[in-house]
């Protein structure tokens, strides 16, 4: 049996955040703001977990991993670009899995796709730029690379 690697599953991870990202953008052009809310926190969810998985930090199997996102601060070789954006990249990564049930499921709440048009701009734009910092980091410490692809 081929086993896979924390490297192979990293990219694995990183591949789909940016297609959830991607996903983010194309509801962003569509105006489904509530799409936009929900198919960001994925991306985010996503990377941060491939970050986690590349590091070996075990991490809770839940949306909102920023605890354990956290603790990326004690490992070593991590450079001090992104530690010095850590706080901020967990910050996205509590602030987005808090609105994904409402982004998802809102019409429970008597709510519509316009309850997010506001906020969907800013939530895409988060998770971009949470998505290029993990991705950088990435490829920076492993050489992974889904930018061709």
């Amino acid at each position: 049996m081929n086993r896979l690697t924390n490297i192979d599953l990293a990219t694995s991870a990183l591949k789909r955040g940016k297609r959830w990202l991607k996903g983010a953008s194309r509801a962003l052009e569509d105006e489904r703001w509530d799409d936009v809310v929900y198919s960001s926190q994925m991306a985010v969810e996503q990377v941060s977990k491939a970050v986690l998985i590349a590091l070996g930090i075990e991490y809770p199997r839940e949306h909102d991993v920023s605890a354990a996102f956290k603790r990326i601060s004690k490992v070593e070789n991590v450079p001090t670009w992104f530690l010095s954006i850590i706080d901020e990249l967990a910050t996205n990564i509590s602030e987005l899995a808090e609105l994904r049930g409402l982004a998802g499921y809102g019409y429970e709440k008597g709510l519509d796709a316009d309850y997010f048009k506001d906020y969907a701009p800013i939530a895409y734009e988060k998770a971009r730029k949470h998505y290029e910092a993990c991705a950088k980091l990435l490829f920076e410490l492993y050489r992974i690379n889904v930018n061709s692809n």
